[in-house]
């Protein structure tokens, strides 16, 4: 996989064909790619769920922050398997739900740079990630 930008637009993302990669977004969200998934609603505002991401990728020491925009609440951040060392493309965007202040969906893309199969490793994150925004 050639190598990402530091943030995505999401509307505009394609992804690649092998199944290492992970992708969940709000309905009609991602434009050209079709999500793994829907992505949930959060009582927490958009603003609040950027900050929570943003403590989770500098809390852990396996993932490393690339970029980060507050104005328009996305991240990147660079994840590494425990085992082989694997570096894996994360992009998170905060977004708000029409109509209302404070709750708030996101689009979370976790993708492999190498290999073909990722035994479900982006899934996991991107499962994880979408539980601690929802619990904390």
């Amino acid at each position: 996989m050639s190598r990402l930008p530091d943030l995505i637009e999401f509307p505009a993302l394609k992804r690649p064909s092998r199944p290492n990669n992970c992708l969940v977004a709000p309905d009609g969200f991602a434009g050209v790619s079709t999500p793994d998934e829907t992505a949930p609603v959060f009582d927490k505002p958009p603003k609040r769920v950027f900050d929570l991401v943003m403590d989770l990728v500098l809390e852990r020491v396996e993932w490393r922050l690339r970029a980060s925009d507050p104005d328009t609440l996305r991240i990147s951040f660079i994840a590494v398997t425990p085992l082989m060392k694997f570096k894996d493309d994360v992009f998170v965007q905060a977004l708000p739900v029409a109509g209302v202040a404070d709750r708030s969906s996101v689009a979370i893309y976790s993708g492999s740079r190498i290999g073909y199969s990722d035994l479900g490793t982006n899934a996991k994150r991107v499962k994880e990630l979408l539980d601690l925004i929802g619990t904390r």
